[in-house]
């Protein structure tokens, strides 16, 4: 057991950041099941969603102390399904980028608008929108945002919409494995004097390539000593998106203060450099290794090799590592 963590700690925020790649009609359950999260948190507004949408979030409160987090779903782990290629076109750097309303030079990218669009368009059974469920929470209750990965990138952008709407609740924001989603001018509303100043954490894998993105591609460059490296196609397609972004003059900058976790390089698995450095990648952008990193337990299911969503108990540990050349992070270990 470890010790009962802080109701706005990187544990905390992190596991919730986990579960919302699970099922919605589990996502209760993980909470419940999920060790930092089990004793005093509880589900709080779920959508209603027939089928695999393409950006999912829910939100949950201590009940303790009475926080509420909202979670966003980064993409969705599984390329069968559509909603994987919608979550890969939000994630794209490139196209006509959209200005933030009332500020025509503050502006995001296209893919994360639609992302966004999307979130505030989501209800539950009872037609009652993350705008409508803010709004029944009290003022003096602290509200988190949070999310992995593209959840990570809406979560700022989410959180800045709410302070417009709501000027009197407490918001903050914590990021984990974010990509950059906007220019310097929208960076710029969460600086000195404004709503979210200190208040957005962007947490990132010193290893993970993807919080590099947009603002700091090139930095992954040579980026696991000794291998594996990817080879000349990995550099050439670095130097394609940096060429690609400051021909583009898409001024990507970062937001939040930020917070390194120390990542480690595995021993590659397989001979082949570039598949080694792919699955590297994934490695280091696993939600199960941010959790490790930050020496939190996993999640209450797995994503093997980043596609599949499964329940731990229903993998055999050693067949599943021994067959896709995984960390044992991926497996359930009981």
């Amino acid at each position: 057991m470890i010790a009962k963590a802080d109701s706005t700690s990187d544990a905390v925020l992190m596991t919730l950041a986990g579960i919302a790649y699970g099922a919605p009609k589990d996502i209760g359950r993980y909470i419940e099941e999920a060790e930092p999260t089990a004793s005093d948190w509880q589900l709080d507004w779920l959508p209603s969603v027939t089928d695999t949408p393409p950006n999912f979030a829910f939100a949950a409160h201590n009940t303790s102390d009475g926080t509420r987090v909202v979670s966003i779903r980064g993409t969705y782990p599984n390329p069968l399904s559509s909603a994987y290629w919608e979550d890969g076109r939000q994630d794209s750097p490139f196209g006509t980028m959209v200005s933030w309303a009332g500020n025509p030079e503050a502006k995001i990218s296209a893919g994360t608008a639609t992302g966004f669009e999307n979130l505030k368009m989501l209800a539950n059974g009872n037609g009652i929108t993350l705008q409508a469920y803010l709004a029944t929470v009290p003022d003096e209750s602290p509200v988190f945002v949070t999310g992995h990965s593209l959840g990570g990138t809406l979560a700022p952008v989410l959180a800045l919409w709410f302070t417009d709407l709501f000027p009197g609740k407490s918001i903050s924001v914590a990021t984990y494995a974010g990509l950059t989603p906007g220019n310097s001018s929208f960076a710029e509303l969460f600086g000195p004097g404004t709503a979210l100043s200190g208040r957005v954490r962007r947490v990132y894998n010193t290893l993970d390539t993807v919080p590099y993105g947009w603002d700091n591609v090139y930095a992954t460059h040579d980026f696991y000593q000794p291998e594996p490296q990817g080879g000349a196609v990995v550099s050439a397609l670095l130097l394609a998106t940096v060429a690609r972004l400051k021909l583009g003059g898409y001024d990507y900058t970062a937001i939040g203060d930020p917070i390194p976790l120390d990542g480690e390089v595995q021993p590659p698995s397989v001979s082949c450099d570039l598949v080694a450095y792919v699955l590297e990648n994934l490695h280091q952008h696993m939600p199960d290794t941010y959790l490790s990193l930050l020496g939190a337990p996993p999640l209450p299911f797995s994503i093997l090799l980043g596609t599949v969503v499964s329940p731990r108990k229903a993998a055999d540990p050693a067949n599943t590592q021994k067959a896709l050349g995984l960390s044992p992070i991926f497996v359930d270990k009981a």
